[in-house]
């Protein structure tokens, strides 16, 4: 009976920890970096073609196009992902800011969170491209916030090895391989 009631005070703790987690922290933040050897115009043209999303992006699934012209600033579109346990997780994103080869930032939301995504691209002294990508976002409620902070780390490992993924994509291939790869 002791036990019983130990575990019930544990479980309640953590339960209440988790709701005060989901009430007070409501604002995240996921940093992803990589350094690629390509030219930038050239990291920038994959990263943004969402032909070859498919290549790097982890659970990539589709593309559709809501409103406006892809590269053209209110653009908006959905992305298609499969989650873990199988199921399609949609995500709107809508264009914030573009500049060619330099920046890229979205405005996203779904069921579960809602934020903005900024992928600068810059030149290395060594002639490579470097790639900082911030993600800033929040749940749409109380459990969302709490299981957003639960999975932090995860986040941010899923958006580094989708970055490590075109990282290899651009290194191991030829510029005239990819834009072949996305015609078929």
């Amino acid at each position: 009976m002791k036990f019983a009631k130990y575990l019930f005070i544990v479980v309640g703790v953590i339960f209440l920890t988790l709701v005060a987690i989901g009430i007070f922290k409501t604002d995240y933040q996921s940093k992803a970096s990589i350094e690629i050897n390509a030219p930038q115009s050239q990291v920038f043209a994959v990263y943004n073609n969402p032909l070859l999303y498919q290549h790097w992006m982890t659970n990539y699934q589709s593309l559709e196009q809501l409103e406006g012209q892809i590269n053209e600033v209110g653009n908006k579109h959905r992305l298609s992902f499969t989650t873990g346990s199988g199921e399609i997780s949609i995500l709107e994103q809508t264009l914030l800011a573009y500049k060619a080869d330099e920046l890229i930032r979205y405005s996203y939301q779904n069921q579960w969170l809602e934020g903005t995504s900024t992928a600068k691209f810059e030149r290395t002294d060594a002639g490579a491209t470097k790639i900082n990508l911030t993600l800033n976002y929040t749940g749409k409620g109380i459990v969302q916030n709490a299981l957003l902070f639960l999975l932090g780390s995860t986040i941010d490992e899923g958006h580094q090895h989708n970055l490590e993924q075109l990282k290899k994509l651009i290194e191991e291939s030829q510029p005239e391989q990819l834009e072949d790869s996305s015609e078929q």
